[in-house]
């Protein structure tokens, strides 16, 4: 058995199908954006199908080189983060899988919303839930030039 994070991705179909399928969710300080041209969401029920590892190198606020499992880069065909001399300016990140209305999509988390995720994931284990077996309500919570993510069941 893997890590706790990554439960919720034992079903190898729905894997692939998720990452065909899935699009970056926009995070701003006031919400989440779903569609473009859409006003900010501040609250989401998601379904949390998968959660990982995941770094990304950014330059200039863009991002240059991507891993969604903290091993090897998307963008840098058999660049191995373990072995990368710009690892040290990587931001580590915690990837989740979500549904939200019946779609797909990813989401980063970085610094402070990735704590609070790796709260709620453990207190979640403590209680023996499964985290792709509930919703979840995912708030922002502004913060200026940024949001931070807190998590909680909806049920």
């Amino acid at each position: 058995m893997g890590s706790p994070l990554n439960r919720g991705g034992d079903d190898p179909l729905r894997e692939i199908l998720h990452q065909i399928l899935a699009r970056y969710l926009g995070l701003q300080p006031k919400g989440f954006v779903l569609e473009p041209g859409e006003p900010p969401k501040p609250l989401v029920e998601a379904r949390i199908l998968g959660a990982g590892g995941a770094r990304t190198l950014y330059r200039e606020r863009r991002p240059e080189c991507r891993s969604l499992d903290a091993v090897e880069s998307l963008t840098h065909r058999g660049r191995r983060c373990q072995d990368c001399a710009f690892k040290p300016r990587c931001t580590p990140q915690i990837r989740l899988d979500l549904s939200i209305d019946a779609r797909p999509y990813r989401l980063l988390l970085a610094h402070t919303s990735a704590a609070n995720f790796l709260a709620y994931e453990a207190d979640l284990r403590r209680r023996r839930i499964v985290l792709a077996d509930v919703l979840h309500r995912i708030e922002v919570i502004d913060r200026g030039s940024w949001g931070e993510l807190r998590f909680r069941c909806s049920s």
